[in-house]
């Protein structure tokens, strides 16, 4: 107010209204960032000069205090949903989130758990997702320890790396995200086993993603080829992949029965033995037959249906594998 008032008096504009709201119209138009019609005289000028200085300043500090405002709210609405336990992380993303992302709503749908999408790039197309107010869309640097730490990675159920298809090197940087996960194991007071899930592009990448602590390594390219194969030379095999591979209440999809979720009776027993117990035990669950098709090792080795001489018999630590229609959450 003092710099407009000096410039009515330098150009002598306090004795006429129209000079007065002519000067004052050109120092707003300073103060905007414009240079207007140059006043008469030399101070006049400097005066000009200093309130387009002040006002790039001033509406510089104004513009700052509004975008604050509003990350400072965004930043407070992200921290009332970063309690997270027992959930699952999608780190980055591709075409298949939304189908994963469908998937695991579907396997969970008794018992919803919340899934956390933490990307880069900003997510587009997902309106009907992000109705869903168990699914997170973050966007952040899933390299960056403190991301994964803020989003309790290490309380996770499992995460999943998905290939970066807009990243120069995909398998890289989920060779980046799997070395922050497991940096995160060693906090102490935090250690806990996190498993990872890694989705691989290119096949001789493989053990760099093991290296750096991916527990599952999937290959979209690899497992088709495989079931290209097989549909080859058995008609239809891919139907069946493809019901095994989709959650839904009409097909039948591979679930673990961990140990303290099946009667101790069943330990010492041999396979035959429990695939006879299981098959009565079925007879139970006439919505959800359960059929026996293998044994998972205490040390994470999977054994399909398998042979005498491989599996004598059920030890405290092994689970059972079965295919049924729902999850079994205990058998009785």
């Amino acid at each position: 107010m003092g710099l407009i008032f000096l410039l009515l008096w330098s150009e002598g504009a306090l004795n006429s209204t129209a000079e007065a709201w002519e000067a004052i119209e050109n120092a707003i138009i300073a103060l905007m960032g414009e240079y207007p019609d140059k006043p008469n005289t030399v101070a006049g000028r400097i005066i000009q000069l200093f309130l387009l200085v002040f006002g790039t300043f001033a509406f510089g500090a104004i513009v700052g205090k509004v975008s604050s405002f509003f990350v400072t709210r965004a930043l407070l609405q992200e921290e009332k949903m970063t309690n997270f336990q027992d959930h699952i992380i999608i780190c980055n993303w591709n075409e298949k989130a939304p189908a994963i992302i469908e998937q695991l709503l579907e396997a969970d749908k008794r018992h919803p758990r919340d899934i956390v999408i933490i990307s880069a790039s900003v997510i587009e197309q997902v309106n009907e997702l992000k109705d869903q107010e168990n699914i997170h869309f973050i966007q952040a640097d899933p390299t960056h320890h403190a991301t994964l730490e803020k989003f309790q990675a290490s309380q996770a159920k499992a995460i999943i790396l998905l290939a970066d298809e807009e990243s120069e090197g995909p398998d890289e940087k989920n060779a980046l995200i799997a070395l922050a996960i497991k940096h995160l194991e060693e906090i102490p007071g935090q250690q806990k086993d996190i498993h990872v899930i890694g989705e691989l592009v290119k096949l001789d990448r493989h053990r760099h993603l093991k290296e750096a602590g991916v527990d599952e390594v999937v290959s979209a390219r690899e497992y088709s080829s495989g079931i290209i194969a097989q549909s080859a030379v058995f008609r239809n095999m891919s139907l069946i992949y493809q019901q095994l591979l989709t959650y839904s209440d009409h097909s039948n999809e591979f679930y673990f029965i961990e140990p303290g979720k099946y009667p101790n009776h069943l330990y010492g027993k041999t396979f035959p033995e429990i695939s006879k117990w299981i098959s009565e035990e079925s007879a139970s669950h006439l919505e959800n037959p359960i059929l026996l098709i293998g044994i998972k090792r205490g040390d994470g080795e999977i054994l399909l249906n398998p042979r005498w001489s491989y599996f004598d018999k059920l030890k405290q630590n092994d689970s059972l594998i079965v295919m049924a229609f729902h999850n079994i959450q205990k058998l009785e």
